[in-house]
């Protein structure tokens, strides 16, 4: 399952975190007492399922067939079913009549207990059917229904099980520690498509309107894999040597499909390819579905997909699938052809597709794409680690969605790649063929891997898997040098900072050590393994600058005594990106000095890796003068790549002058990026206060990728306290509207924090909203607006809402309009 946003979200967990934590907060969300893999009292085999949608009241019944074998001799069987109701459960005869018992049954909070007939002993086959109604559950399914403002919106329904989200919409031992093979027959309205695991088996002729589809998934999975969805699609259709590649799309999107899916096939070649086992399923699909609220979920053979993964071409520009597709492609592998057995284990899954999504760029886009990845990628997880740290193998958390985590993400990732730099590519791509080959079709932990790779290139690791699996953080390294021209050698000193404690161990690491001398680069491999380790090495003349991993194989904080001279010489000639990029961080303390500015500018307009362009115009925020700013607006005007010139935006704050606002107008006009654009009305709210008002206004018309410039005007203007603006909202939330853009108004509505009896008239209607995001944003912004008028509305909504997230929202709304009232 792949997250949305995660490194923005990081970003700021980093910005807001303290800059040191006790040993106890340190934590996390990890303080519950260990846990084990689940106990199982019978081993689920085959399920079927027969679903009847109701779409009127967002409801469905449905018949759980469950063929099982229990371990010990059972006379009842507990299943996990929430938020459903039970109407009867049979234990069904083997034979062709299909006789069955009735059976008793008890219904928990979250569970249901079917009292059988007499005690089965273990290893006996037994079927038990489970009839049950679901009716717009808090978890597991979604029904989408689009309001009547919205022109183009569509109905559907999709599922998401991860993680234990599968008895929400049917009986089972939810768990990933238990594989079955499925079956699911779903009856829909005939002009709807239904997609689920597996084979399409058949669709016989419809009866009054309504379609039977019948999927078969014949091969073992876990039952957060399984999934339907229903609705109105389009079909953007691929082949792989002989398994059809369906990615659909909601009517009316099929033009974007080749933008984001065209790689497909290339990915599963070259996943298979390097894995060592072909793709394992007969189909592969990928649906963009409304309101999902992940980037992705590898349901077996069938992703689901936010529908943000299509966007049009002005927004390729800003953004790519490209990574998305591969993760989920990947987890087709891990996650789903091998499933770790505990959440506890998830970086099995959630880790490796990170990595093999990277491993796509390094094929597709070349070994410097992919190692900018990976920088970002340690970033990411550095991040969070300033807020929690822990073992990325942990059986401490309180709910498993608290392991989807950058410890499971990023920081697996990296170790992946690091455990390539112990091994080499031979034996590692021996290893991981050999893992995948022998456990596909199971549930995994570590220890499998572990075991797997031993077996495969004869290395022990237990050191490498007990420092950077069972223990948690990364080493922090200090390196400084001196170079003895009598004996010809530079002495490299490097010690490890981090505080060893019962989480955080010593660490043992091979490292790259670049020794640059009469321009020419040495690189040397070293052994790391005690907290302070000197290295010589030759060097006939004084090295102009040392660098330790220069390409970023350790995962790693890295501090460093070094010169301006250094950073200069490494900025302007170290052939690895990752040294040029921590050069232009390193010359920032140096900014106000004229040689400094001008090496940075020139990296900033020539460096050839765009990633070293953006780290260099960031360092010339701080320079001012008239020699940095006009470099950044050469940038701003001349870079290829949009992120480097939003870059430039955001470094302009301080240079508040005429060419700055000319370049900011030209940019907001002429500039084919979205994103470039928004940050260039952000910009412009900061340095032209006074005169910027109708570009902001203006600009509030301009369609873009998530009404992106739309919400980037509405906050200049709120910046500005524009008193005009808030009317124009309230006038636009009048007019019919996507989705996107009614929420993108109501969104900003809040930010303008005053009372205006206008907003507050077209807010009220959108607490009806059958969307959750818009009844939460109607919430939020109505909270703004000090009307008292407006409790009543809010109080009846609290009464009938399910989501927890608009129920809070609706209890602070209340307080705080209440509060307003007694003043």
């Amino acid at each position: 399952m792949r997250l949305p946003g995660w490194r923005l979200a990081l970003l700021v967990v980093c910005l807001l975190a303290p800059a040191t934590l006790s040993a106890e907060d340190r934590v996390g969300p990890f303080k519950h007492a260990e846990r084990s893999v689940r106990s199982r009292d019978f081993d689920q085999q085959h399920l079927r399922l027969d679903l009847d949608i109701n779409w009127a009241d967002h409801s469905f019944t449905g018949v759980a067939r469950h063929t099982l074998t229990p371990f010990k001799p059972l006379d009842s069987l507990t299943f996990d079913a929430a938020e459903m109701e039970v109407r009867h459960a049979w234990l069904l005869a083997g034979d062709e009549k299909g006789q069955k018992k009735e059976l008793n049954f008890e219904q928990r909070k979250e569970q249901l207990v079917v009292r059988l007939d007499r005690s089965h002993p273990a290893g006996e086959s037994l079927t038990v059917a489970i009839e049950y109604l679901v009716k717009d559950p808090e978890h597991g399914v979604h029904f989408v229904f689009p309001d009547q403002d919205e022109p183009d919106g569509q109905t559907m329904l999709w599922t998401q099980s991860e993680p234990e989200y599968a008895r929400y919409w049917f009986p089972c031992f939810d768990s990933p520690t238990d594989r079955l093979t499925s079956e699911i027959f779903v009856k829909a309205p005939v002009e709807y498509l239904v997609l689920s695991n597996g084979r399409l088996l058949d669709t016989p002729a419809p009866v009054d309107g309504v379609k039977t589809w019948h999927w078969s998934q014949a091969k073992s999975h876990v039952p957060y894999l399984m999934s339907i969805v229903v609705g109105d699609f389009e079909k953007y259709e691929q082949r792989w040597r002989d398994t059809p590649i369906t990615s659909y799309t909601p009517r009316g999107r099929l033009a974007d499909a080749e933008r984001s899916f065209a790689d497909t096939p290339a990915m599963m070649e070259f996943f298979s390819r390097k894995i060592g086992v072909a793709y394992p399923w007969p189909k592969y699909a990928q649906i963009c579905v409304d309101e999902y609220k992940w980037g992705g979920m590898e349901h077996t053979s069938a992703t689901t997909l936010n529908l943000s993964t299509l966007h049009d071409a002005q927004a390729a520009l800003d953004v790519s699938s490209e990574n998305l597709v591969a993760h989920e492609l990947a987890h087709q592998w891990y996650g789903d052809l091998l499933t770790c057995k505990d959440w506890g284990e998830l970086w099995l899954n959630e880790s490796f597709a990170t990595f093999f999504a990277t491993l796509w760029k390094e094929q597709d886009e070349g070994p410097e794409e992919a190692a900018w990845e990976r920088f970002r990628e340690e970033q990411s997880y550095l991040a969070e680690d300033k807020t929690y740290r822990r073992s990325i193998v942990n059986y401490r958390y309180d709910t498993p969605i608290k392991m989807f985590d950058r410890h499971s993400y990023p920081k697996g990732a990296r170790v992946l790649q690091m455990l390539r730099f112990e091994l080499g590519e031979d034996l590692f791509w021996k290893s991981i063929q050999h893992y995948t080959a022998a456990n596909q079709h199971r549930t995994v932990e570590t220890a499998d891997l572990r075991r797997a790779i031993e077996d495969a290139s004869g290395q022990g690791l237990n050191w490498f898997f007990d420092q950077w699996i069972y223990h948690g953080g990364h080493p922090e390294f200090h390196v400084d040098w001196r170079w003895d021209a009598d004996a010809g050698q530079v002495r490299v000193h490097i010690e490890q900072k981090q505080k060893v404690d019962d989480v955080t161990p010593l660490f043992r690491t091979h490292l790259e050590i670049e020794v640059a001398v009469a321009g020419k680069e040495q690189l040397h491999r070293v052994l790391i393994e005690k907290a302070d380790q000197t290295f010589d090495f030759p060097a006939a003349e004084r090295p102009t600058r040392v660098c330790l991993d220069p390409s970023n194989w350790v995962l790693k904080e890295l501090t460093a005594d070094k010169s301006k001279q250094e950073w200069l010489d490494q900025l302007q000639h170290d052939s690895h990106l990752v040294c040029r990029a921590q050069a232009a961080e390193g010359l920032a303390e140096f900014v106000k000095d004229t040689d400094v500015v001008a090496a940075l500018a020139q990296a900033a307009q020539q460096d050839p890796f765009w990633g070293v362009r953006e780290e260099a115009t960031k360092a010339l925020a701080n320079a001012r003068g008239d020699a940095a700013r006009k470099a950044l607006l050469q940038v701003l005007k001349e870079d290829q790549k949009s992120t480097v010139r939003q870059q430039a935006i955001a470094s302009l704050e301080k240079y508040a002058h005429d060419d700055t606002r000319a370049a900011l107008r030209a940019a907001i006009a002429d500039d084919a990026s979205y994103k470039t654009v928004s940050s260039a009305l952000e910009m412009l709210a900061k340095v032209d206060r006074a005169h910027c008002a109708d570009d902001l206004l203006q600009a509030l018309e301009r369609p873009s990728h998530r009404e992106q410039i739309l919400k980037a005007a509405c906050k200049g203007l709120a910046e500005i306290k524009h008193a005009a603006a808030v009317d124009r909202l309230a006038d636009m939330l009048e007019h019919p509207l996507t989705f996107d853009r009614r929420l993108a108004i109501a969104q900003a509505i809040v930010k303008f924090k005053q009372k205006h009896d206008g907003a507050t008239q077209r807010l009220r209607p959108l607490l009806a909203s059958q969307r959750q995001d818009l009844r939460l944003a109607a919430v939020q912004a109505l909270a703004e607006t000090g009307d008292e008028k407006t409790v009543g509305p809010l109080t009846d909504l609290r009464a009938a809402e399910k989501a927890d997230a608009v129920v809070k929202e609706i209890d602070k709304a209340i307080k705080k309009l209440n509060e307003a009232a007694k003043k």
